[in-house]
Protein backbone atom coordinates (compact mmCIF):
# COMPACT_ATOMS: atom_id res chain seq x y z
CA UNK A 1 0.00 0.00 0.00
CA UNK A 2 1.62 3.61 -1.08
CA UNK A 3 2.02 5.73 1.90
CA UNK A 4 -0.57 8.25 0.40
CA UNK A 5 -3.39 6.03 0.96
CA UNK A 6 -2.20 5.09 4.33
CA UNK A 7 -1.88 8.95 5.20
CA UNK A 8 -6.01 8.87 3.76
CA UNK A 9 -6.66 5.94 5.90
CA UNK A 10 -4.89 7.50 9.04
CA UNK A 11 -7.01 10.90 8.11
CA UNK A 12 -10.41 8.86 8.21
CA UNK A 13 -9.53 7.10 11.21
CA UNK A 14 -8.93 10.08 13.36
CA UNK A 15 -12.14 11.93 12.18
CA UNK A 16 -14.68 9.27 11.97
CA UNK A 17 -12.94 6.13 13.42
CA UNK A 18 -13.12 4.56 16.77
CA UNK A 19 -10.79 1.94 18.65
CA UNK A 20 -11.77 -0.34 21.53
CA UNK A 21 -11.64 -3.67 23.54
CA UNK A 22 -14.66 -5.67 22.53
CA UNK A 23 -15.35 -8.86 23.72
CA UNK A 24 -15.91 -11.19 20.47
CA UNK A 25 -17.35 -14.37 22.51
CA UNK A 26 -18.78 -14.63 25.99
CA UNK A 27 -15.42 -16.51 27.35
CA UNK A 28 -12.89 -14.80 25.94
CA UNK A 29 -11.00 -11.75 26.58
CA UNK A 30 -11.76 -7.93 24.82
CA UNK A 31 -9.95 -7.92 21.88
CA UNK A 32 -8.81 -5.03 19.72
CA UNK A 33 -11.11 -3.61 17.12
CA UNK A 34 -11.08 -0.78 15.02
CA UNK A 35 -14.24 0.76 13.24
CA UNK A 36 -15.03 3.43 10.67
CA UNK A 37 -18.41 5.14 10.87
CA UNK A 38 -19.67 6.45 7.25
CA UNK A 39 -23.08 6.81 5.69
CA UNK A 40 -21.50 7.32 2.07
CA UNK A 41 -20.34 3.14 1.22
CA UNK A 42 -17.91 3.68 -0.89
CA UNK A 43 -15.89 4.82 1.88
CA UNK A 44 -16.18 1.88 4.02
CA UNK A 45 -16.30 -0.39 0.88
CA UNK A 46 -12.47 1.46 0.29
CA UNK A 47 -11.11 0.79 3.48
CA UNK A 48 -12.58 -3.31 3.25
CA UNK A 49 -11.18 -3.56 -0.29
CA UNK A 50 -7.73 -2.56 1.47
CA UNK A 51 -7.52 -3.90 4.96
CA UNK A 52 -10.03 -6.65 5.04
CA UNK A 53 -12.72 -6.66 7.72
CA UNK A 54 -16.72 -6.47 7.55
CA UNK A 55 -19.00 -3.93 6.80
CA UNK A 56 -22.19 -3.42 8.86
CA UNK A 57 -25.43 -1.98 7.90
CA UNK A 58 -27.02 0.27 10.63
CA UNK A 59 -30.74 1.53 9.58
CA UNK A 60 -32.05 4.61 10.61
CA UNK A 61 -34.03 5.20 13.76
CA UNK A 62 -35.70 7.99 12.06
CA UNK A 63 -37.44 8.72 8.74
CA UNK A 64 -35.22 11.87 8.05
CA UNK A 65 -31.56 10.14 9.17
CA UNK A 66 -29.60 8.26 6.48
CA UNK A 67 -28.56 4.81 6.43
CA UNK A 68 -25.04 4.36 7.77
CA UNK A 69 -22.36 1.82 7.76
CA UNK A 70 -19.95 0.71 9.84
CA UNK A 71 -16.70 -0.77 8.99
CA UNK A 72 -15.00 -3.05 11.71
CA UNK A 73 -11.65 -5.17 12.08
CA UNK A 74 -10.47 -7.38 14.85
CA UNK A 75 -7.82 -9.22 16.76
CA UNK A 76 -4.57 -9.15 15.26
CA UNK A 77 -5.63 -7.49 11.79
CA UNK A 78 -6.75 -4.80 13.70
CA UNK A 79 -3.26 -4.46 14.74
CA UNK A 80 -1.61 -4.56 11.52
CA UNK A 81 -4.25 -1.84 10.55
CA UNK A 82 -3.30 0.15 13.30
CA UNK A 83 0.70 -0.30 12.70
CA UNK A 84 0.39 0.68 9.39
CA UNK A 85 -1.53 4.08 9.92
CA UNK A 86 0.55 5.30 13.30
CA UNK A 87 2.83 7.36 11.24
CA UNK A 88 0.16 9.48 9.88
CA UNK A 89 -2.01 9.86 13.01
CA UNK A 90 -2.35 13.51 14.82
CA UNK A 91 -4.95 12.78 17.39
CA UNK A 92 -3.07 12.33 20.57
CA UNK A 93 -6.20 10.24 22.93
CA UNK A 94 -6.35 7.84 19.91
CA UNK A 95 -2.50 7.96 19.86
CA UNK A 96 -1.83 6.91 22.65
CA UNK A 97 -4.41 3.67 22.80
CA UNK A 98 -2.80 3.01 19.67
CA UNK A 99 0.88 2.99 21.13
CA UNK A 100 -0.34 1.44 24.37
CA UNK A 101 -2.11 -1.84 22.26
CA UNK A 102 0.87 -1.68 19.65
CA UNK A 103 3.44 -2.38 22.64
CA UNK A 104 1.69 -4.09 25.03
CA UNK A 105 -1.20 -5.95 24.15
CA UNK A 106 0.66 -9.00 22.42
CA UNK A 107 3.07 -9.80 24.71
CA UNK A 108 0.42 -10.25 27.09
CA UNK A 109 -1.98 -12.29 24.53
CA UNK A 110 -1.02 -15.92 23.97
CA UNK A 111 -1.94 -17.73 20.57
CA UNK A 112 -2.70 -20.50 22.12
CA UNK A 113 -5.08 -18.78 24.82
CA UNK A 114 -3.55 -20.24 27.68
CA UNK A 115 -2.71 -17.75 30.29
CA UNK A 116 -0.24 -17.92 33.35
CA UNK A 117 -1.12 -16.11 35.87
CA UNK A 118 1.32 -13.53 35.34
CA UNK A 119 0.01 -12.92 31.80
CA UNK A 120 -3.73 -12.69 33.22
CA UNK A 121 -2.34 -10.03 35.47
CA UNK A 122 -0.99 -8.15 32.59
CA UNK A 123 -3.69 -8.38 30.33
CA UNK A 124 -5.96 -7.44 33.13
CA UNK A 125 -3.63 -4.11 33.78
CA UNK A 126 -3.65 -3.66 30.03
CA UNK A 127 -7.17 -3.36 29.88
CA UNK A 128 -7.68 -1.39 33.18
CA UNK A 129 -4.82 1.20 31.87
CA UNK A 130 -6.67 1.14 28.47
CA UNK A 131 -10.28 2.25 29.48
CA UNK A 132 -8.91 4.81 32.06
CA UNK A 133 -6.94 6.52 29.37
CA UNK A 134 -8.36 10.31 28.57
Amino acid sequence: MVDVELAYAAGLFDGEGSLSLVRQHGNRWPSPQVSVASTDYEVVHWFQVRFGGSIVTKQPRMSTHSVSYDWRLTDRRALTFLEAIRPYLVIERKIRRIDLLLNDYLACTPRNGRYSEEMVKRKQALIETFFSLP
